[in-house]
C-alpha cells in the first residue's frame, strides 16, 4: 500500500501529548497470545528483564487488593519506543510519542507493529490522541481487511457530522489549557490519574 507522509504527518505533530494504542473489548485470553506474541517477536524491555514475565502479568491485571507494584513495558521499535502499562484486563493501551516519528519510515515501524498485533489477536487495533479512544486516527483489522488511516480533512469531517461537539470542545479545551494554562493543565492530568481507569467499547467509536 502506498502511503504520502503529507497526509499522515499532522498526526504526529508535537503537541506535548502522547498517541495511544488501543486494543478494545478483550479479556484475559487476549492478553495471553499478546504476551507469547510480544516476547517472540520483538526487542523488550520490561523492568529489568528482556521478557515479559505472563505469570505476574496475568495476576497483576487481576489483582484487586492494590499490592502488586506495577511494572512497565517497553516495546523497542528502532528509535521508536512503545509503552505498556498494564491498566485493566478489558482493555489494551500503548503509547507513543510523536517526536519520535518523523517520516514515512517511522509511521510504518508503528503500521508493522500494529497489524502483528491485530494478526495475533484476530482484533481491531487503532491509534488516537492522548485519552481519546472512541476517535481512531488509523485503524487496522486484519480479520476484516482493513488498514485505514484519516486525512486531517476527514477528522475534521467526521468530527462535524457525528454528534461529537462535546468532543470538539473538549478538546479546543484542552488545547487552550496547555498553552495558556500549562501548570493547571499539569494539575488536571495529575488529579485524573487518580481516578479509577475505565475501558472504551468498541461501540462507542465515531468510526
Amino acid at each position: 500500500m502506498t502511503r504520502n507522509w503529507n497526509d499522515i504527518q499532522w498526526i504526529f505533530e508535537a503537541d506535548g501529548s502522547l498517541r495511544d494504542i488501543y486494543v478494545q473489548d478483550i479479556s484475559l485470553q487476549e492478553w495471553e497470545k499478546l504476551i507469547d506474541h510480544l516476547n517472540d517477536n520483538f526487542n523488550l524491555t520490561y523492568s529489568d528483564n528482556d521478557k515479559i514475565d505472563k505469570k505476574y502479568v496475568l495476576r497483576y491485571l487481576q489483582d484487586t487488593s492494590g499490592e502488586m507494584e506495577s511494572k512497565s513495558l517497553t516495546i523497542n521499535l528502532g528509535q521508536i519506543k512503545v509503552n505498556c502499562y498494564f491498566f485493566i484486563s478489558e482493555q489494551i493501551e500503548f503509547d507513543i510519542d510523536p517526536k519520535d516519528v518523523n517520516s514515512l519510515n517511522d509511521f510504518e515501524k508503528i503500521e508493522k507493529f500494529m497489524t502483528s498485533i491485530s494478526e495475533a489477536l484476530q482484533e481491531q487495533v487503532t491509534l488516537t490522541a492522548a485519552n481519546n479512544p472512541e476517535f481512531p486516527l488509523f485503524k487496522i483489522d486484519t480479520k476484516n481487511e482493513i488498514n485505514k488511516i484519516l486525512t486531517e480533512k476527514e477528522a475534521s469531517e467526521i468530527s462535524r457530522t457525528t454528534n461529537s461537539t462535546s468532543y470538539q470542545i473538549s478538546t479546543l479545551r484542552t488545547r487552550l489549557q496547555r498553552k495558556f494554562f500549562p501548570r493547571q493543565f499539569e494539575k488536571k492530568l495529575l488529579d485524573r490519574a487518580n481516578q479509577e481507569y475505565r475501558p472504551t467499547k468498541k461501540k462507542n467509536n465515531l468510526w
